[in-house]
Order: C-alpha cells, then structure tokens, then sequence
C-alpha cells in the first residue's frame, strides 16, 4: 500500500512536470509512453499512459532524460522531488539525441548516440558509445539485441536489427539484420522482423 501511495504521489509530481514541459518535450515523452504500452490495454489518456509507463523502472531513466534536456528549470525541479519519491534505475545512461518511441526493455545499458532517429528498441547489457570524439549515429526503426556494444565513427541505416552479442564497429545498411563480432550483415529484414521492431 505505502509504494503504491508513493507511486501516485511521485506521479503528481511527474505529470506536473510534463504539463510544464514545452511541446517538443511532450511530443517525444508521448511517444516514449506509448511504445512501452504497446502491448497493454491502457486506454488513450497521455496521463494515465505516462503514469502506467513510470511503473517500469528503465523508461523513468527516458523520462529523466527527456526533462533533463528539455531546458525548462520548473519541469526539472519537479521531476527531482519525483525522483526522491520514485528514483530513476542508475545502472542506465542516457544522452545524445534521440528521437520518439525510445524502449529499453531491461536495466544496465549505456545509450550514447550522437543521434538516433524514431523507435530505438535496447536491450539489457547495450553499450552505444564513442570512441575518440566520435559516436554512432543510428536511424529509425532500429533494435539493437542484448549484449551488443555499438561504438565509435558508425552509421546504423533504418530499419535494422542487431543479434546478441554483437559488436558494431563498421557502419551498417538500412533493412539488414546483423550478427556477429565483429558484426555482419546475414540477411535483409522480413516483414516478420519488423514486428520486432515496430
């Protein structure tokens, strides 16, 4: 009973901060919500979306994030008494741009792109980093499987899936599906892939 109280009340605190946020900010957090309640029969509220999303430890982490850079100081502020109340998940690091429909299905990942485009799906142990100065910049529709490392000067195209455990050091074409370390093209996407993207 008591965390679900501090659950709706961390929640008032976090709706107060989107309601405050400035439009591109909602737009992207809208997005964000609605793709980790893809498969969930929450009915069409932006807020009661939002708040069934905070259940899930690693989108708080987006949800920070998305304030975080959101430039606007009383959002921020009250995001931060929320955390107190219902803290972010630590073990995942976000920066870089990034668009809408951001899922990270599980905890311990570092998510550092220069940018990436519409419906970044990651899973647990992801690790997209720079070397040097330089980051990968990755495009829409892409999911980058459990226990892959993305890094340095690389550009992932549209529509991609990366297989576990793969290591991307070389860029990668649009409607492939790579595996490997280091990692290589094995085929072009199905329709079927793309239900795990989507």
């Amino acid at each position: 009973m008591r965390l679900i109280f501090l659950h709706n009340l961390a929640c008032v605190f976090h709706d107060a901060a989107f309601l405050l946020s400035d439009s591109h900010v909602k737009q992207l957090l809208c997005a964000d919500a609605a793709r980790v309640n893809k498969w969930s029969q929450t009915p069409e509220s932006t807020i009661l979306k939002l708040n069934m999303a905070l259940r899930e430890p690693s989108f708080r982490s987006v949800f920070f994030y998305r304030i975080k850079n959101g430039h606007r100081f009383l959002p921020r502020s009250l995001t931060s008494i929320g955390q107190l109340l219902l803290p972010r998940v630590k073990t995942i690091e976000i920066g870089g741009k990034i668009g809408g429909g951001v899922y990270v299905s599980h905890n311990f990942s570092v998510i550092f792109p220069e940018r990436a485009g519409d419906n970044l799906r990651v899973g647990p142990g992801v690790v997209i980093g720079r070397v040097g100065e330089r980051s990968p910049k990755i495009g829409s529709n892409v999911y980058i499987a459990a226990n892959s490392t993305v890094i340095g000067n690389v550009e992932i195209g549209n529509n991609v899936i990366i297989g576990a455990g793969s290591l991307v050091c070389k860029s990668i074409p649009s409607n492939s599906v790579v595996v490997g370390n280091p990692a290589h093209v094995i085929r072009s996407i199905s329709e079927k892939d793309m239900n795990e993207i989507s």
